[in-house]
C-alpha cells in the first residue's frame, strides 16, 4: 500500500458536488408530506434535496414531487433486489452522505474564515497592475498562402477593393463575415506575432503578411485606447469567490497532509503484444 502525500481534491469540486443535499442539511427541517404513493410519503424535504428550487417555487415543487412519485411507483414493482444492485444503492447513499457532509464542512470553514477586505484589496491591486496599458481595435484577413496574402495586399494598396470586401471574399479567419472585425483586443489576448506588428502601427495602417501557424494574416489597426480599469466594487464578487476557493483548497490540502490515505488501487501492466513468431506459432 502506498501512502499518498496529498489528496488532489479541487475546491471547486467540493462546492459543486452534493449541492442539492446541502440544501436539505442547511435548511430548516421540513416534515410536510407532498404526496403519498402506496403509503410511501413524498416529503417537501425530499423534493428540496432533489432540487433546492422546490423550496420556493411551487411549479418546480410539483414537478419534482411527480417525478419522485413516478420513481416510487416503479420501485414498488421490484420484488427482489439483486446483490450487485443493492451494493450500488448502498455505495450511492454513502457517496451522497459524504458529499453533503463535505459541503456542510466547507460552508462551516468559510464562515469561520471570512475573506478580509485587505486580502480583496491586495488581489484587486495586483489584477489592475497586471492589466495591459492599451487596447487595440483591429480587423484582419487570414489566407492560406503567401501568394494570396500578396494579392490581398496589392488590392488594398491599389484601392480597388476595401478591407471589408476583401475579408468577406478571401478571409478564412475569425469574423470574416463581419469584414474581419475583431473589436477591441487587449495585448494579453493577441498572439506574440500579431502584437509585435500591431505595436508599430498607427491607426489606419495595414501590415502583413504575419505568419500564423500554417496561415497568413493581414492586419489593420483602426484605433487605440487606454485599457479600462474596472472598479473594486465591480470585481469584488469574483475576487472574493476566487479567494474563498483558494482558502478552501488550502484547507483540504492541509487535511490531506495530516491524514492517512492509502492507495489500494492496483494497476495491472498491459500484456505485451505477441511478436510475429508467436503469432505464426499460434
Amino acid at each position: 500500500m502506498d501512502k499518498l502525500s496529498s489528496a488532489p481534491m479541487r475546491a471547486a469540486q467540493v462546492f459543486a458536488t452534493g449541492l442539492a443535499l446541502c440544501a436539505a442539511l442547511t435548511c430548516r427541517a421540513q416534515a410536510q408530506d407532498l404526496l403519498r404513493v402506496n403509503g410511501h410519503p413524498i416529503t417537501l424535504e425530499q423534493a428540496e434535496a432533489a432540487n433546492p428550487l422546490a423550496a420556493d417555487q411551487a411549479q418546480v415543487r410539483q414537478q419534482v414531487a411527480e417525478q419522485l412519485a413516478q420513481q416510487q411507483l416503479l420501485a414498488d414493482t421490484v420484488k427482489q433486489v439483486p446483490p450487485e444492485v443493492r451494493a450500488r444503492i448502498e455505495a450511492g447513499q454513502q457517496n451522497l452522505r459524504r458529499q453533503a457532509l463535505a459541503q456542510l464542512a466547507a460552508n462551516d470553514f468559510l464562515q469561520a474564515h471570512p475573506i478580509s477586505h485587505e486580502a480583496i484589496q491586495q488581489a484587486y491591486d495586483k489584477l489592475i497592475a497586471d492589466l495591459p496599458a492599451r487596447q487595440h481595435w483591429l480587423r484582419w484577413i487570414v489566407v492560406k498562402t503567401p501568394e494570396q496574402a500578396k494579392s490581398v495586399l496589392d488590392a488594398l494598396r491599389s484601392g480597388k477593393q476595401t478591407f471589408t470586401a476583401l475579408a468577406l471574399t478571401h478571409s478564412i479567419g475569425q469574423n470574416a463575415e463581419l469584414g474581419g472585425a475583431l473589436g477591441w483586443q487587449s495585448e494579453q489576448a493577441m498572439s506574440a506575432a500579431v502584437l509585435g506588428v500591431v505595436r508599430k502601427l498607427q491607426p489606419g495602417q495595414v501590415a502583413g503578411p504575419i505568419v500564423l501557424g500554417s496561415d497568413y494574416a493581414i492586419v489593420q489597426l483602426l484605433a487605440v485606447r487606454p485599457t479600462e480599469k474596472p472598479s473594486l466594487e465591480q470585481l469584488k464578487p469574483q475576487i472574493e469567490q476566487k479567494l474563498r476557493q483558494a482558502a478552501l483548497e488550502a484547507h483540504v490540502q492541509s487535511l490531506a497532509k495530516n491524514a492517512k490515505i492509502d492507495n489500494l488501487m492496483q494497476t495491472t501492466p498491459a500484456a505485451p503484444a505477441p511478436n510475429k513468431e508467436q503469432k505464426h506459432a499460434q
